[in-house]
């Protein structure tokens, strides 16, 4: 930049770099909401999982309560195993849904956060 270039050339160019910001941060909000409608709809579907998951739980814990009560044979023991692994799985989906959803929340906070210090960095106060 020269010293002798006109104003109104430096006031252009400071109005096309700021509608380039613009856009470039619109850019930005535009991917980083699909990238979060991406993750919230995959949560969503773990989550729903996790709830057929327990729905069956709660049918197998009534069958096996049958078995149990009706017949004491090896039946109720099978009954039990497949109870604790439709627990266990529905137990690892809702982790793996909120474990999610809370990573994407942390990135866009953290990304937020160092936005905002960046612009208050170009606008120093003066004490």
């Amino acid at each position: 930049m020269a010293a002798s270039e006109p104003t109104g050339e430096l006031v252009r160019r400071l109005i096309a770099d700021v509608a380039l910001l613009i856009q470039l941060y619109g850019r930005a909000i535009r991917e980083h909401l699909r990238g979060m409608g991406r993750d919230v709809a995959r949560a969503a579907v773990m989550i729903g999982a996790a709830l057929v998951l327990g729905a069956l739980a709660i049918f197998v814990a009534i069958v096996t309560l049958i078995l149990v009560l009706d017949i004491w044979l090896p039946g109720w023991l099978a009954a039990l195993i497949v109870l604790v692994v439709m627990l266990a799985a529905t137990a690892v989906l809702v982790w793996a849904g909120i474990r999610r959803v809370r990573r994407r929340q942390a990135a866009w906070s953290a990304q937020v956060a160092e936005e905002i210090r960046w612009l208050r960095s170009l606008f120093p106060r003066e004490s």
